[in-house]
């Protein structure tokens, strides 16, 4: 692995090298969710990837997982194919401490053991997907602890606008969408939806203690775990003024998993099925003066989940209720100060048991941003939040974050940032009769790191703790609260840039060494990871791409026991050919080289898999 490291190290220097020899310019990428407003990229402190739509569709990945994995350098697991329970880590912290926001409104699922269920959400709609790394709390709230995903979906633009895809590929798998639009300077309505069907294969395969271990599903003779996701979205606006706007949208997620009792051979059951129904509704209104950018929504999201085993039908409601206003008042040039409250109510209801369990959260919150020229003329950014939540059942939360970025020329800058996180368990973690433990509190997180490099090539440095850590225990298989500070400590280095105007390459290593509070490394993150993405463009209408990804050594429990799951590279292939201006057909391979591994001990990944596609757009 020493010499892996060293040449992602020689790899970095040398494209460094290369990229003073050529004129490429980034083009201006703005994020949304860092402050709780829009910035230039340059202009954030905190450490951000941005995938852009541009990317996501010369990738052609499906769904949010795949694109976190794929484009955005962040380690998954995955409990069988599409549709299947996903966990993500960032920077070694999971799922359940980062936000998942699609438009301002919140994705994470209070219902579930998964929190964000990262592998239901379809891209056919999706403009940007950010990745703001740290702490965020302090100006987010809950959930917030590591991390914050924020989803950007699309708009309408102005005339009639229309745009359509169809895919078919490996495992019978069958994908069509379709979305148009239509704007006028007074109003904007846009319409749309995805249909995903797929055999798949089935969920778990053999463990590696088992002596079967390596056969895929059809030669093991295991029966298929198909796959239905349905989506649809709406968005309404009207400008009031040339200031002022009202605006609705409604996204809604209907998907049936099909899955297997547990890891290992033996849990292979054509029984166990989940039926999702997930609504996203978002009411709004801005104004957007000189001096008061001015924001109240009322967000709603609700969750029903209906669990079919062999002995029984559970079925869980939840919601999540969240009514916010917000004033970003602008008192000097490059600098401004937002301030604003919320009140969020989070439900959880379990149908069978008839129980209802809720929590609410009154919130005030600031955020201060200046961008200045302290040194030589050269920018400096400074920003600064603070948050106060008081909830119900839970102590009340005083969190925050600070930002420093300080350019030391045109382009290369050193930038350092702390946070505070608090992360409130969730109700099937709390709740759930036979996984669920009542006395779980909430967990409290420290963040930071530092950067120095460019837009091109970076390198960031983190520090990450937890206090009372909840994690799931493997071996009770019960949730428990490890009392004390769980660490989390690393490196990313980063590069991306374009040469000869034909070859955008694209890399991000990242080194991570973890342990709890008594010790133990944590189970399931990898201690390396590599990707690197390289397109080829033939020419303005085809281009080839081609991707790897590196997973080092990763134990499936903790203190580096049970299954070793790491040590492999997949790579996938892809090609996009332009017609004309409106139609592109293309085409992939995932898994060029059929390379047999498993992300979870005893369940499935797919081996080499075709699709091909066609997308069209008005």
């Amino acid at each position: 692995m020493q010499n892996t490291i060293k040449l992602s190290l020689i790899l970095g220097a040398l494209l460094s090298q290369l990229h003073a020899e050529n004129a490429y310019t980034i083009d201006t990428i703005n994020v949304t969710a860092s402050q709780g407003t829009t910035l230039n990229k340059k202009d954030v402190t905190d450490s951000v990837t941005v995938i852009t739509k541009e990317a996501i569709d010369e990738a052609r990945v499906t769904t949010l997982d795949e694109a976190l994995s794929k484009l955005g350098g962040i380690a998954m697991t995955q409990n069988g194919g599409l549709g299947k329970t996903t966990s993500m880590y960032v920077r070694g912290m999971d799922t359940q401490r980062a936000l998942v926001l699609i438009d301002g409104v919140r994705y994470n699922n209070p219902t579930s053991s998964a929190g964000a269920e990262f592998s239901q959400i379809m891209l056919y709609n999706v403009e940007q997907i950010e990745i703001i790394k740290g702490a965020q709390s302090g100006v987010w709230g809950s959930d917030a602890g590591s991390a914050v995903i924020n989803i950007i979906t699309s708009k309408a633009k102005k005339g009639l606008n229309g745009v359509a895809n169809v895919e078919y590929g490996s495992f019978d798998t069958k994908k069509a969408s379709l979305q148009a639009s239509y704007a006028t300077d007074k109003y904007d309505i846009l319409i749309g939806g995805s249909l995903l069907y797929t055999d798949g294969y089935s969920a778990v395969e053999a463990k590696k203690s088992e002596a079967t271990y390596g056969q895929r599903y059809d030669e093991a003779g295991l029966e298929k775990d198909k796959y239905v996701n349905q989506s649809l979205n709406a968005k309404l606006g009207y400008n009031i003024t040339d200031v002022d706007r009202v605006e609705a949208s409604i996204q809604a997620i209907n998907s049936d998993v099909d899955y297997d009792s547990y890891g290992g051979s033996a849990g292979d059951s054509s029984v166990p099925n989940t039926h999702l129904q997930n609504r996203f509704y978002t009411l709004g209104y801005n104004h957007n003066g000189e001096i008061h950018d001015i924001k109240i929504n009322y967000n709603l999201s609700t969750f029903t989940r209906r669990a079919v085993s062999t002995s029984s039908t559970t079925n869980y409601i939840g919601s999540i209720n969240e009514l916010k206003a917000d004033d970003k008042i602008t008192y000097a040039k490059d600098s401004f100060i937002r301030i604003g409250a919320s009140f969020q109510k989070f439900e959880n209801e379990t149908i069978v048991a008839g129980t209802k369990k809720n929590y609410t959260a009154i919130s005030v919150f600031a955020t201060n941003y200046n961008k200045l020229k302290l040194f030589s003329g050269l920018n400096t950014i400074l920003t600064e939040s603070l948050r106060y939540d008081n909830y119900d059942n839970f102590d009340d939360a005083l969190t925050g974050k600070l930002g420093v970025k300080q350019f030391i020329n045109g382009e290369y800058y050193a930038s350092v940032n702390v946070g505070t996180g608090y992360n409130v368990p969730g109700s099937y973690q709390l709740f759930n009769p036979t996984y669920g433990d009542t006395t779980l509190q909430p967990e409290k997180s420290f963040t930071s790191d530092i950067t120095l490099g460019s837009d091109t090539i970076w390198i960031t440095g983190f520090y990450n703790e937890i206090t009372d850590f909840i994690d799931f225990d493997l071996t009770t298989y019960k949730y428990n609260q490890i009392a004390g500070i769980s660490k989390f400590t690393g490196v990313e280095i980063g590069y991306d840039d374009y040469f000869f105007d034909s070859l955008g390459v694209n890399a991000m290593y990242t080194y991570l060494a973890t342990e709890d509070a008594n010790g133990k490394e944590l189970a399931r993150r990898p201690k390396n990871q590599l990707d690197v993405r390289a397109t080829y463009y033939v020419d303005n209408s085809w281009d080839l791409g081609l991707s790897a990804q590196y997973i080092g050594e990763r134990f499936d429990k903790a203190d580096r026991a049970g299954a070793q799951t790491g040590k492999y590279t997949v790579a996938n292939f892809v090609t996009n050919l332009k017609v004309n201006k409106s139609v592109t057909v293309y085409g992939k391979i995932d898994n060029i080289t059929d390379v047999y591994y498993q992300t979870v001990d005893g369940y499935a990944t797919a081996g080499r898999s075709l699709y091909l596609g066609l997308s069209a757009k008005y």
